[in-house]
């Protein structure tokens, strides 16, 4: 018997994001999304390993806990956009709709903590990796993109 929470606060961020998508186990090799063609979810490395790749090239890994997806100028989930995501090994991940997502995080306090921790973090990233680039200049780059977060 599965018995919830009388508030989806009670939840916990982990638990929130569970009623934004379904889980999947994916094997060894399966790519959550291809920078060739456009994305249709975000997903959340649950257990399992990945990486993002540009190219061929390998930029990142990702661990289990990490958040794939972007977050646009205006705050509202996107998918991952011109990047590879590709699973090293067999994983569980949470596929998430983005649709539903937004509108948690719009509902939700915790949530709403959990993207700006994301955005701040991305965006301390891209500094470091770009410095005297403005943030948000970067061609072809959305604001406050990421790749790799913990819920």
């Amino acid at each position: 018997m599965n018995v919830r929470p009388e508030r989806p606060a009670d939840y916990g961020v982990a638990g929130l994001l569970g009623l934004a998508g379904d889980e999947a186990v994916l094997p060894a090799g399966s790519r959550l999304c291809d920078e060739m063609r456009p994305g249709h979810q975000c997903f959340v490395i649950l257990e399992g390993a990945a990486v993002i790749e540009r190219s061929g090239a390998r930029l990142r890994s990702l661990a289990p806990g990490e958040f794939v997806g972007d977050f646009g100028r205006d705050g509202r989930p996107q998918p991952p956009a011109g990047v590879t995501v590709r699973l090293l090994s067999s994983s569980r991940v949470l596929v998430l709709d983005s649709t539903r997502l937004g509108a948690l995080i719009e509902a939700e306090p915790a949530l709403a903590a959990w993207r700006a921790a994301i955005c701040t973090r991305a965006r301390s990233e891209r500094e470091a990796a770009r410095p005297g680039v403005p943030v948000g200049d970067e061609p072809g780059e959305r604001s406050d993109r990421d790749l790799g977060g913990r819920p």
